[in-house]
């Protein structure tokens, strides 16, 4: 079995990070929109302008900073692979090459195909109680924020909004983690953990309805393998 101590490579962390800054990015719109519930107030307009402001410069902003840092750590950490003589010998510069003009999908792509050969560590098992926290709090914080109604006149639509983005901005992070932690510790059900987070970023926008059918599946067949749910 071959791990990721076997393959050291910082780029592989940053092709991690690079893929999930976007969501987390959400965070802010969440915020955002929670304060313009408090439109009403000074504070609560200058509040949600900064923070969805911070949510729309931060998006260009990561955007060319992805872009141009993409095919450096497909790069780099192809290379590594190939030094280490596994059976996946991806070509260095055709993945640069592709990731500069499709850098997202070769993101996801170059993870997937990375857990298929390189086992990652994943020692803690807590991950899943926030897939199960984005598998159904969205989906109903969303709910009540229409029986409520945005024009209610009251600031709580607005809190449930925000708190359903919230709610679901760690859970591509979460499902990733236990799937490699699922990985490990079981030998009934091995998922690809990069399987995982593409459909949670692929799916993100539609939350309350992906993720109840994603991490349902997930946590149920984890407790058959693992038992903790």
């Amino acid at each position: 079995m071959v791990t990721v101590e076997d393959v050291p490579s910082k780029a592989y962390r940053g092709v991690e990070i690079l893929l999930l800054l976007p969501i987390a990015l959400y965070a802010m719109l969440g915020v955002g929109i929670i304060l313009l519930g408090f439109g009403e107030s000074e504070a609560g307009v200058m509040g949600a302008v900064a923070a969805l402001g911070a949510w729309w410069i931060g998006g260009i902003a990561l955007f060319f900073v992805s872009w141009l840092l993409t095919p450096f750590v497909l790069y780099l950490d192809t290379k590594k692979l190939n030094e280490a003589d596994l059976e996946w010998q991806p070509s260095p510069v055709l993945y640069a090459v592709l990731g500069l003009f499709f850098g997202y999908l070769m993101k996801l792509h170059h993870i997937y195909k990375r857990h298929q050969y390189v086992v990652d560590w994943v020692e803690r098992d807590f991950w899943w109680v926030f897939v199960a926290a984005g598998t159904v709090l969205p989906a109903i914080l969303l709910a009540l924020a229409f029986s409520v109604g945005m024009n209610s006149g009251t600031v709580l639509p607005f809190l449930l909004v925000g708190l359903a983005i919230l709610t679901a901005v760690p859970f591509p992070l979460a499902i990733y983690r236990d799937a490699t932690y699922v990985r490990l510790n079981s030998s009934g059900w091995r998922p690809n953990p990069g399987n995982y987070l593409n459909l949670a970023v692929f799916f993100f926008v539609l939350a309350p309805v992906a993720f109840p059918i994603t991490g349902g599946y997930y946590l149920v067949r984890r407790h058959l393998v693992i038992g903790t749910v």
